[in-house]
């Protein structure tokens, strides 16, 4: 007893304060936070926290992506004012539509879709037959609950929803790249600057055009991230409507069909067959449709071919190709682009996610090479995620992110000038 006097005597002369235990003195790692799901379950997974990111970095991408949509919007009325439209345009057939802000974001392929929207597919084979129908769809209804209010004319009704889906579709793919680059990478600064890079990608005024791309790629990040998490069947169903919106959708089995080959147990492959074959039926589903109004399934085929002028010959592929990159230097960046970025990202992939994604990307890769016309791939290279990774890795310094954003600016003031008054850029 004395002596646990005389230990108090110390303490109180000591002036030594016991605190009570709070759970809240434990604190994390300033570098990394625990998360568990379900992909990763039951161990947990640690995410590289970088302290020179925003406090929320999501959020922090969202407003950027907003801002970009601003910056296109600025542009496109100040192209269309001091540069004006393409005087070769008569040649082509170009059209206008009574709206002013709206129409410079139709052009080319725009007035494909919003025929598609008002009149459907014909009986007989016509360049509508190129394009997959889902996007048109969704214009076509939204359209037409526009013109319910009285607002706005049907016909006009179409292309403003065009544009609204286009423009809401293109910030859920900067939402889900953001979502799935944390779930593959494990790394906040990768996934914060995939989202920036896609926001001010070059070819982004197509994003917020009436084109299907923004969808697209919705679809398919979206698809990518169900699957990373490990919900197959919600992978799947997007994987339908990908594959409904453009015939490149069906390349969203390939991570399931990868899955299959590193995990081959037959409970684990029986879980993706589902999954897999869904994604292929929204492809299928528009071949049947084909068949029943034109009489063959391979109408897109066709329609490439007779309206399009689609020829597969290697040679006069190549000789194309050299033709259109001399004639538009534009797309000399994003196959430059695209080729950098996902070629080294497939042969350096560190993990198996990220095995898959980068396969998917390389199929779709040489698929865009060698599909005419080649302009087109500046909007094709949207959709090839390594992009986005491959400079993400690449940019560790402040100066390095900097300059690859302002490049990007000025690319998209370029690409979006061309586009709005029909040079092209398409």
């Amino acid at each position: 007893m004395t002596a646990a006097l005389e230990a108090a005597e110390v303490f109180v002369k000591l002036n030594v304060r016991i605190k009570p235990f709070r759970l809240s003195s434990l604190r994390r790692s300033p570098t990394t936070r625990p998360l568990l799901g379900a992909a990763d379950a039951p161990r947990a997974r640690t995410i590289s926290v970088n302290h020179s990111l925003p406090r929320r970095p999501l959020k922090t991408a969202l407003v950027i992506a907003v801002s970009s949509r601003l910056y296109v919007f600025a542009v496109a009325l100040a192209a269309s004012y001091f540069l004006g439209v393409n005087p070769s345009c008569p040649k082509f057939g170009c059209w206008s539509l009574d709206l002013p802000l709206f129409n410079l974001f139709s052009r080319w392929d725009s007035g494909y879709y919003g025929d598609i929207a008002l009149y459907g597919y014909p009986h007989s084979i016509s360049a509508k037959w190129e394009f997959f129908p889902f996007y048109p769809i969704l214009m076509g209804t939204v359209g037409r609950m526009l013109a319910i209010t009285g607002l706005i004319p049907l016909t006009l009704g179409v292309y403003v929803a065009g544009c609204a889906i286009s423009n809401f579709a293109f910030l859920g793919s900067v939402y889900y790249l953001y979502k799935l680059s944390e779930r593959v990478f494990s790394n906040l600064r990768i996934a914060f600057d995939s989202a920036i890079f896609l926001a001010l990608f070059p070819a982004g005024v197509f994003l917020s055009a009436v084109y299907s791309e923004s969808l697209f790629l919705l679809l398919t990040v979206s698809s990518l991230y169900y699957w990373r998490v490990g919900r197959t069947w919600r992978s799947g169903i997007l994987g339908f409507f990908a594959s409904l919106t453009r015939p490149v959708g069906i390349f969203l089995v390939i991570p399931f069909l990868y899955e299959t080959l590193v995990d081959p147990s037959r409970r684990r492959a029986s879980s993706l067959i589902g999954p897999a074959a869904l994604t292929l039926l929204g492809y299928l589903a528009f071949m049947g449709y084909s068949q029943f109004m034109t009489g063959t399934p391979f109408a897109n085929f066709v329609s490439e071919r007779l309206f399009f002028g689609v020829n597969y010959n290697p040679y006069d592929l190549i000789v194309l190709a050299i033709r259109e990159i001399r004639d538009h230097p534009i797309t000399i960046p994003f196959l430059a682009l695209g080729i950098g970025g996902v070629v080294p990202s497939f042969s350096m992939a560190k993990n198996k996610p990220e095995q898959a994604i980068d396969l998917h990307a390389t199929c779709l890769l040489i698929l865009y090479l060698f599909t005419p016309p080649i302009i087109s791939f500046s909007r094709y290279s949207i959709t090839l995620l390594p992009i986005y990774w491959s400079l993400s890795k690449c940019s560790r310094t402040l100066w390095v992110r900097a300059l690859i954003c302002m490049l990007f600016l000025v690319l998209l003031a370029i690409g979006t000038s061309l586009f709005v008054n029909w040079y092209g850029f398409y």
